[in-house]
């Protein structure tokens, strides 16, 4: 995140036309909010497993259901911060398209795209740690975790490569006249 913050200002700065400076400018806004948006969702689905890693140390169906409520409600967050990222990179998107910076449009789209995926993948994982909540068959609460973790983990994938995708952009963006 820091990286990318330090890119952008060294960008902005180094603007060419002050006419492009201001759409430009725009665009990296929007990367930069989608960037900070898919970095905390990141944060909320490894916490997620954090606490579904907890799930697997309890002894009793109630203390179980307890940390596979609050992993789904980190899962919950995950999601919708991969829907704020995805909005901003289809802003993105728009404003280098905008400035006919076209690779920079190219990038965000598959951005976009990505934490769409993400978003969805963490949607899956929330279904399979709703059903925790409500089983007390251990083989079925078990069945019903490993089905979550391999959605969250598929969803930590698709945030990277869209996070990947947003740096893309700004190099992109930073090769655009």
């Amino acid at each position: 995140m820091r990286n990318l913050r330090v890119l952008i200002a060294v960008t902005i700065l180094l603007s060419i036309p002050n006419a492009t400076f201001g759409q430009k400018s725009d665009v990296f806004e929007e990367l930069e909010d989608s960037f900070n948006y898919g970095k905390k969702a990141n944060e909320y689905a490894n916490s997620a497993l954090s606490y579904i890693k907890e799930c697997y140390r309890q002894t009793s169906i109630d203390d179980l259901h307890y940390y596979a409520r609050k992993a789904k409600n980190e899962i919950e967050y995950a999601k919708s911060q991969s829907g704020y990222a995805e909005s901003d990179a289809s802003d993105a998107e728009d404003e280098a398209d905008d400035i006919n910076c076209d690779d920079a449009e190219d990038e965000a789209d598959d951005a976009e795209g990505n934490f769409y995926t993400a978003k969805s993948r963490f949607d899956d994982a929330y279904t399979y740690l709703r059903r925790v909540e409500y089983e007390d068959k251990k083989d079925d609460i078990e069945y019903n975790l490993r089905r979550a973790i391999s959605y969250i983990d598929e969803g930590i994938k698709y945030l990277g490569y869209a996070l990947a995708d947003l740096n893309d952009a700004v190099d992109e963006l930073n090769d655009c006249k």
